[in-house]
């Protein structure tokens, strides 16, 4: 979607000087224009609708029912927050060495400015924040969205940090399990000759434009054939980028009698707070175990649970 030349020259009109007569032109455009919001889906969210939603990667599609898409928000260098507005895809490109966002939204600017009000602790709304960068403040008191002429933060762009922890949680919540289950023994097979190699593959689409920071090196695997119905791989993630939420090690296992998957990460925890033992079912669906076992305890933990299924 285009952004139209009228919207591009009061945008740099305003840009230029953030006047009055600017910001009431601008705002009257803005009233009857679309505009892209970057967003993730959240990690619970049914692989069969994620599924759906890749079936046509690079095209416009309606959103999906039971389908709750999650704004991507932007931090400054003073740590405030805002949520981004794109008028065409190009603004989007414009991100420079920046990876992939996972979708887009297309939306009413109306809408967008409403959904910014609902969102806590943000300080506004930012046009075109690789280019433009014109911000729009949120009124909470009214109930809705105003223009000002704001100070435009110095830097606002989505933070490195933000990005590598999303790569790596859809990377392992939801496409290193959702392969495991679907291909099975071929794709663990696969796992535990190639190692690393396979791993870094699910990164090649979000670091397509910039330099992925992980390597097949980063990756250390250690499987163990526990009995007749349990091997078990135990896959050290790379200390890079490591933060609360992100896994510090996965667990597959594979029963070649039942020819049955598991997959079981240990979380890493917030400050003050204890790592934890996830599962991921072949339904997508998250199972909490509790406090991860302490890291010589690990492996048992995982097979005790193994072996009860």
């Amino acid at each position: 979607m285009p952004a139209n030349n009228e919207l591009l020259e009061a945008l740099d009109a305003m840009k230029k000087e953030r006047n009055i007569e600017n910001a009431q032109r601008l705002t009257k455009l803005l009233e009857n224009t679309n505009v892209f919001v970057p967003a993730v889906m959240p990690k619970d969210t049914d692989p069969e609708l994620l599924k759906r939603m890749s079936a046509n990667p690079g095209k416009p599609m309606p959103m999906p029912e039971g389908a709750h898409p999650v704004p991507c928000i932007l931090n400054n260098n003073e740590g405030a927050k805002f949520l981004p507005m794109f008028t065409s895809d190009e603004e989007i490109e414009k991100g420079e060495g920046m990876p992939k966002y996972p979708i887009t939204l297309n939306m009413p600017f109306k809408s967008c400015m409403d959904l910014a009000v609902k969102i806590a602790d943000i300080a506004g709304a930012v046009i075109n924040p690789y280019s433009h960068n014109i911000v729009i403040s949120v009124n909470r008191n009214a109930g809705s969205a105003q223009g000002q002429e704001a100070e435009k933060p110095e830097v606002t762009k989505l933070t490195e940090q933000q990005f590598h922890a999303l790569v790596r949680q859809q990377m392992e919540a939801r496409l290193l399990p959702e392969k495991i289950f679907k291909e099975g023994e071929e794709f663990i097979k696969d796992l535990t000759e190639r190692k690393g190699e396979c791993l870094v593959e699910f990164f090649e689409e979000p670091y397509a434009q910039t330099e992925c920071p992980y390597s097949a090196d980063d990756y250390e695997f250690m499987t163990l054939f526990i009995s007749d119905t349990l091997q078990l791989t135990r896959i050290s993630m790379p200390y890079e980028n490591l933060s609360p939420g992100i896994a510090q090690t996965i667990f597959v296992t594979w029963n070649p009698e039942k020819k049955e998957a598991g997959y079981y990460s240990i979380l890493m925890g917030k400050r003050g707070e204890f790592n934890r033992l996830i599962e991921i079912t072949s339904e997508g669906k998250a199972i909490d175990h509790g406090e991860a076992p302490n890291e010589g305890s690990e492996l048992q933990g995982i097979i005790d649970i193994a072996n009860a299924k």
